[in-house]
């Protein structure tokens, strides 16, 4: 946006009395390096939060990350780990691993490691969702 407004007073701005190579340093400063710098903190932005999913591609409108998390972990009987998490949700890796961090915070997830080294993330009442349906009063035998 500031490039964009630098680029309209440049262009406001007229002729001047400076030489072309003057002028030519003057937009790349105001205009060239201000757009530049967007466009990269744009894309670093887009890189670390994963893209939006574009409505009709299976996936509709992003979500929190966590619903995204516990519907997918829902959907894989309780245990999901941070590739599965990437691949179905489209979140990075980074921010799958800090939104499983803060699951597991929050003592909705427990982390378990598989003998081959993996790290799965377990959702003991995703896994006990099958048993809703025989729940009683709290107060009652």
């Amino acid at each position: 946006m500031v490039a964009a407004f630098m680029m309209i007073g440049f262009m406001a701005g007229g002729a001047s009395e400076h030489s072309v190579g003057i002028r030519v340093f003057a937009f790349a400063i105001t205009v060239l390096l201000p757009g530049a710098g967007g466009v990269n903190l744009l894309r670093q932005h887009l890189r670390e939060r994963g893209a939006p999913a574009l409505p009709g591609a299976g996936r509709g409108d992003r979500q929190n990350p966590d619903s995204e998390v516990l519907r997918l972990a829902e959907r894989l009987g309780g245990r999901v780990t941070v590739v599965e998490v990437v691949a179905e949700t489209g979140i990075g890796a980074d921010a799958a691993e800090e939104t499983l961090g803060g699951l597991v915070a929050r003592g909705m997830a427990e982390p378990e490691v598989t003998d081959g080294g993996l790290v799965v993330y377990r959702f003991p009442d995703i896994e006990q969702l099958k048993d809703k349906g025989s729940s009683h009063g709290v107060l009652e035998e």
